[in-house]
Parts: C-alpha cells; structure tokens; sequence
C-alpha cells in the first residue's frame, strides 16, 4: 500500500473499519479511539477534500500559571538532577507545582510586583528544603570551583 491514495477518499474510521471486517486487523487490536469515534461520530466526515474554514480565528490559550511556570524554567533550568517525578503519583505535586501554588498564594495575599512575588515564592521554596539555584548560580559555581582547582591543584 506504499502508493496508495486511498487517505484521500475515505477517513482512517472507515479504514480501521475496514480492516477489521476484512480480519486484516483483529477487534481486539483495534485503536482505543475506535469506540469513541463509533459512539460520537463527528457531524462532517473529515476527509482529505474538506476545505478548512476561511475565517476562522484559532483562540491563543495562555492561563497566568503559563507564564510562571515559563519563568520558572527560564530561571532554575528543568532541575533534573533535583527532582525525581513520579508520575503514577498524581497526588504528589511537582516542585514547579508548588511553585507556582505558592506564587499565586502570596499573590493573593497583598498587591506586590512581580518580580518580587517571584523571589519570596523562591524563599519560601528554599526554607521549606527545596533546592532552587538559576543557571546564573550554577554558572558562577562552576566558574569559582574552576578558579579553585587552577589556585590548588590536587
């Protein structure tokens, strides 16, 4: 089927569809969406020819937590090292989570800037025992560890 144009003329439901009534393909195999799509078929048929709408605006979805986060890994990195995430543990938050929790928390709390919410949501992080370094720490680290080796080779 390497050259096959079918996708154009027939959706991938009726395909797999197809396939299975052929026993190309067994029920069992079938793709967790296959039910879905059977109980709630859409009401057009997506196909390749379907022209997409003309003026259609698509709604730019960003929530304030978004751009916290963002700066958040813009400033400490992904802290691989630091944390280990579980993620069968949906009931334990990750340390940007919590993070975030706290940054919206003291937010709430009285109109403070930013910038400044930022660092006592880092504090805060830092005495509960949480390692927060930015990438400017860690940089400054390595650069004074290095000095330190040059000065007093081993």
């Amino acid at each position: 089927m390497a050259g096959s144009r079918i996708d154009k003329f027939s959706n991938i439901f009726a395909r797999v569809e197809g396939m299975i009534r052929s026993g190309a393909m067994k029920y069992e195999d079938k793709p967790i969406w296959f039910n879905v799509y059977k109980a709630f078929p859409p009401k057009v048929n997506p196909t390749f020819t379907r022209k997409a709408p003309e003026n259609q605006q698509v709604v730019n979805i960003l929530y304030p937590e978004d751009l916290v986060r963002a700066k958040y890994y813009a400033v400490y990195g992904s802290q691989k090292s630091q944390e280990v995430v579980d993620l069968t543990d949906k009931e334990t938050p990750t340390q940007c989570q919590r993070f975030v929790d706290k940054y919206f928390e003291l937010k709430r709390s009285g109109r403070v800037s930013d910038e400044d919410l930022f660092r006592q949501a880092a504090s805060y992080m830092r005495t509960q025992g949480f390692k927060l370094e930015s990438e400017v720490e860690k940089k400054e680290q390595k650069e004074l560890h290095n000095m330190a080796q040059e000065m007093f080779p081993s």
